[in-house]
């Protein structure tokens, strides 16, 4: 008996000598034709393996995960009825099911890979002491104005108001949580301390990051910051923000921050640009930017901080606006078409959508 692995080889052989014996039969056959060389050959062509796995080298799993997540620590997501915090985020993105800020129960259909709260870093941790009443707050007549606006349902005007003070800088000092006071640095170290707890090597990762938040004149060059490494590393640097004088709106300063950082921590960070659509151009400058020309400098160093862009979010899909882009062919289709500022004195001629 010819043992089951054997089979196939067996089977091959025993084919071969049949196609032998038909092939002499029929050349010695009265009448027929000898056969044909290209018809043999054929039969016996090389095939290539039949696995097409077989010398892959590159990953081939797709993971599934957010890194563009806002909590009530953020200003405007708080503002418009957020309640839950960085913790409640990693739970729900692990499969957990919670009580949603609107009171619903929630629960993912199938539980995500990894997730980064990305909270703004400007006023991180400012709407939990606008919701709750925090005297210093209260004692601010723009913080009473908001936490009533809040307090009486009127939660989106509230958080239009907020916004649109941010972006014109009007927001009062007195109650701004800002790197260095308690608020802020308490907000900082609650959004590691979840990230660390929820992290599950192997199953489940934890991304510690922020959003900066660049929107001066309404235009929009944010960014999501994230970390690779651990909260140990992420602790020693409180976030940086667009404020001065603590912080800048240039993105090339952002990029001087995470070079301090590797620098002191020995730690890894990444950039994440979106909504270029709403930058009125500004998002990916082809002449100058914030007034400087563009040179080899900038694109190495940008290349280097930044080497994705978040395509798509609910504020529409981000790559050009057809008023902006001169490379768009007429009856481009763009989802997004918003708000339009005035593009600031730093753009040229050719950023501001001229032909």
């Amino acid at each position: 008996m010819i043992p089951t692995i054997a089979r196939p080889l067996a089977f091959t052989i025993g084919a071969a000598a049949l196609l032998s014996v038909q092939i002499v039969s029929a050349a010695s056959a009265p009448g027929l034709a000898a056969p044909d060389r290209d018809n043999v050959e054929a039969a016996f062509a090389k095939r290539s393996g039949y696995s097409p796995y077989a010398g892959r080298n590159f990953p081939s799993r797709p993971y599934f995960g957010d890194t563009h997540l806002h909590t009530s620590f953020s200003m405007d997501a708080g503002a418009f009825g957020a309640r839950l915090t960085p913790e409640d985020a990693y739970r729900f993105a692990k499969g957990e099911e919670i009580t949603a800020s609107m009171g619903e129960r929630a629960k993912l259909s199938r539980p995500l890979d990894f997730l980064v709260v990305a909270d703004h870093s400007d006023g991180m941790g400012f709407f939990p002491l606008i919701n709750s009443g925090d005297p210093t707050v209260m004692a601010d007549p723009q913080g009473r104005r908001w936490h009533d606006m809040v307090a009486s349902g009127k939660g989106a005007d509230a958080a239009i108001e907020i916004i649109t003070s941010f972006g014109a800088g009007t927001i009062s000092e007195a109650i701004m949580p800002v790197p260095g006071t308690r608020a802020y640095q308490g907000a900082w170290e609650k959004t590691i301390e979840a990230a660390e707890a929820a992290n599950d090597p192997g199953r489940f990762t934890a991304f510690i990051g922020y959003e900066w938040t660049s929107n001066t004149g309404g235009i929009n060059l944010h960014r999501n910051v994230i970390y690779r490494n651990g909260g140990d590393l992420a602790i020693q640097m409180e976030p940086f923000t667009t404020q001065k004088p603590l912080g800048s709106d240039n993105p090339a300063d952002l990029w001087k921050w995470m070079s301090q950082y590797e620098d002191k921590t020995g730690g890894d960070v990444l950039a994440i640009p979106h909504n270029g659509n709403l930058s009125n151009g500004i998002m990916f400058p082809t002449v100058e930017a914030f007034g400087k020309r563009l040179n080899r400098a900038y694109v190495e160093e940008r290349n280097k901080w930044e080497r994705l862009y978040e395509v798509t979010q609910t504020k529409g899909d981000g790559e050009a606006h057809p008023f902006l882009s001169q490379i768009l062919k007429p009856g481009t289709k763009v989802i997004w078409t918003g708000r339009s500022p005035k593009p600031p004195r730093c753009c040229s001629a050719s950023m501001r959508g001229k032909r």
